[in-house]
């Protein structure tokens, strides 16, 4: 028995010509400076985030020292940074802000194997 491969070609058809093939939008001028405003009108509130999410994290001393530090710090990038995209905002790109990855603890504090003889 012969099967004729163009029949089963053309029931394939339809669904390669429905498959969803756009792009992702692209940046806008307008977005770009929202998101500049919004980095140096809030920019403040990592003085309060960074320091209580800390302090769940590690403890009060924690909270309070790197917390108060690494809520400084990213005060002052993302001020810098949204002046920067206010100032380019003429020119559309992605946002230039990288995530934030500062404290690179996998595990938790103290380790598992350390639970019970922990001192």
């Amino acid at each position: 028995m012969r099967t004729n491969i163009l029949p089963m070609a053309l029931a394939l058809f339809p669904a390669l010509a429905m498959a969803d093939l756009r792009l992702p939008p692209k940046p806008t001028m307008m977005e770009k400076l929202g998101r500049g405003v919004a980095n140096v009108t809030l920019a403040v509130s990592e003085l309060f985030d960074s320091p209580y999410m800390a302090t769940q994290e590690g403890g009060g001393t924690y909270g309070d020292t790197f917390g108060f530090t690494q809520g400084l710090s990213r005060m002052v990038m993302d001020t810098g940074v949204g002046a920067l995209e206010i100032a380019t905002f003429m020119i559309p790109t992605k946002s230039m802000k990288m995530p934030a990855h500062d404290t690179g603890q996998v595990e938790p504090y103290p380790p598992a194997d350390l639970k019970d003889n922990w001192y």
